[in-house]
């Protein structure tokens, strides 16, 4: 059930990821020929663009962490070979990161409640900020449960580790 659940999440991430991509080039694609061809501006696009880049950032946030492809600077395993203290450091790191994680989302979830509420519009199409509020939350709360899941997993390669270093 859960597997089923992920793999519509991740299909929904990635279609809005396909969709917003092509729509933020397509923007700009349009707006170039407009202004350097028929020498007419295509004013106000950028709001579109932008609302979308939210989309697109925040979501490809959320793969990422999903797969663990984010950016990321462990030099641990460049100073030390220990398994245990190399699998300690990368718990600390995803606890530390969890923590400041759980902050955010709900700095997020707050963001959104109040700027539905104040029914902030953008300046051109006055279109609902929270269109481009709702996936910082979405991408933050995504990253808050990965993260759970990363515990777990480095639970299991410190018990790993500590088991193979007592067995040595």
């Amino acid at each position: 059930m859960l597997k089923k659940i992920d793999d519509l999440l991740e299909t929904c991430e990635n279609w809005i990821m396909v969709g917003t991509g092509i729509t933020v080039c397509l923007l700009i694609f349009i707006s170039a020929m407009m202004r350097y061809i028929i020498k007419v501006d295509f004013y106000r696009y950028e709001e579109i663009v932008l609302f979308c880049a939210f989309w697109l950032y925040f979501m490809g946030s959320s793969v990422a962490a999903k797969k663990g492809t984010h950016i990321n600077a462990n030099m641990m395993s460049m100073f030390c070979h220990n398994r245990t203290v190399l699998a300690s450091s990368e718990l600390l790191k995803t606890l530390v990161s969890l923590v400041v994680c759980i902050i955010a989302t709900v700095w997020c979830w707050n963001y959104v409640l109040w700027s539905f509420q104040m029914g902030a519009k953008s300046n051109v199409f006055k279109l609902p900020n929270v269109i481009a509020q709702i996936p910082m939350f979405i991408s933050f709360f995504l990253w808050t449960l990965y993260l759970i899941r990363d515990i777990l997993k480095n639970l299991k390669e410190l018990k790993a580790a500590v088991r193979g270093e007592e067995g040595a």
